[in-house]
């Protein structure tokens, strides 16, 4: 009997391993992609590339399933910044701030939309605030020293490129912006070198190739 019980919890044992290995294969599978993520990567694909018209579509497909849906919103928020609709754009970004104020992505853009109407003061508390979300979000010091630079304030805008070069040291634009505050300080070696690791990362980033034949000029 006991030679009886002893197979039976060793059957059990067995059992309960294998039904704790399909578990735990189970969760370590990605989650399907819901419709909605579908229709954003779509809308940001087509973002990407220059589809605006073709992106707005689907981000407004995604919205009609999914009202709330923070990332479609700030994929159609970008899209009408895109296409010069900054007024329209915010509109997006409030209703995403509105539903998660922690989404540091829509004070961010809020702020780029905001910058292109040369609202600077309130731009630069939105650039803020998002890095007040995230104190490492290099993209937000990049954009700050863009809209900083803009308003004439250049020492400010210097420190934060220097942070946005720190948090985010591939992207070319936070270098670009560096240099243009550089050069606004007549620092121009220094200019020149921001420009040109700018360049090494985007070669053909346009606002880098125009501050470093300025940046020449100087030197």
């Amino acid at each position: 009997m006991s030679l009886i019980r002893s197979e039976v919890n060793e059957f059990i044992m067995k059992c309960s391993g294998v039904l704790l290995l399909i578990m735990l294969l189970i969760l370590s599978m990605p989650a399907a992609a819901s419709p909605v993520d579908e229709l954003v990567a779509k809308g940001n694909n087509l973002y990407d590339e220059g589809l605006n018209d073709e992106a707005l579509a689907v981000f407004d497909e995604a919205l009609i399933m999914d009202p709330e849906d923070l990332e479609a919103l700030n994929g159609k928020g970008k899209t009408l910044k895109n296409m010069g609709l900054y007024e329209e754009a915010i509109l997006q970004y409030d209703k995403a701030i509105e539903i998660d104020p922690s989404y540091k992505k829509a004070w961010n853009n809020k702020g780029i939309a905001l910058t292109y109407l040369e609202r600077y003061d309130e731009a630069i508390e939105m650039f803020n605030e998002s890095v007040r979300i995230d104190p490492k979000y290099g993209k937000a010091y990049s954009n700050l020293a863009w809209c900083l630079n803009l308003a004439g304030r250049h020492e400010e805008a210097l420190a934060s490129a220097e942070n946005a070069i720190k948090f985010a040291a591939d992207y070319a634009r936070g270098w670009s912006n560096r240099g243009d505050a550089l050069f606004a300080l007549e620092q121009y070696k220094d200019a020149l070198d921001s420009y040109e690791t700018a360049l090494i990362l985007e070669p053909g980033l346009t606002d880098a190739l125009e501050g470093k034949e300025k940046a020449l000029a100087k030197i």
